[in-house]
């Protein structure tokens, strides 16, 4: 009886947990390239990935976008891959998450053509969040948004750490370009 009655009491909390709600959120849409290229006194460190993944969520109206840094690949062979999950601490951290605010109804307002927009930008990196104005450029569909974007991160100025080994080698600045990533709407 007793058991019975704790497997009707755990499945009435999983209904109505934010997890069976999560089902009707929108897929992301997947195969969409993301660059990140760490500055060096000598030279840059470039990185990049094709698996970022990103997907327009309707109730903030913010296009959200994840890359798990397992994904990085050393854009050359000059590049140590140790490096980025170094930096990015991705034994704590193994995800970078990113929202742009991006309202639908502004950006396929007035035409189909190219816009650009100064989008307010969140992004969660060593576990911290940074906020900032970024240019966006939105390229509208009429079942998806295509959009690109490039900004840097001073470490220094979000206080994110920087390990002491790439101190002689490394400014702190990160550059991140994300390059006609993609979301469409599987749904209609």
């Amino acid at each position: 009886m007793v058991k019975k009655l704790l497997f009707c009491l755990l499945f009435l909390l999983m209904a109505t947990s934010p997890f069976a709600f999560s089902q009707s959120r929108e897929p992301f849409t997947s195969n969409n390239t993301i660059f990140i290229t760490i500055e060096g006194f000598k030279s840059n460190y470039d990185f990049a990935s094709k698996n970022l993944l990103v997907r327009y969520n309707k109730d903030t109206k913010k296009l959200e976008c994840l890359l798990a840094f397992s994904s990085l690949i050393a854009a050359n062979d000059s590049t140590p891959i140790v490096m980025a999950q170094d930096l990015f601490y991705t034994s704590r951290y193994p995800e970078l998450y990113i929202e742009i605010e991006a309202p639908v109804e502004q950006i396929n307002a007035r035409n189909m053509a190219v816009n650009t927009k100064n989008s307010r930008f969140v992004m969660s990196l060593q576990g911290v969040p940074l906020e900032m104005t970024v240019p966006v450029q939105y390229t509208p569909e009429e079942q998806a948004i295509t959009f690109s974007t490039s900004f840097d991160v001073l470490m220094e100025r979000y206080r994110l750490s920087l390990p002491a080994k790439y101190i002689p080698r490394l400014t702190g600045r990160i550059f991140f370009t994300i390059s006609n990533a993609r979301w469409m709407d599987m749904q209609k």
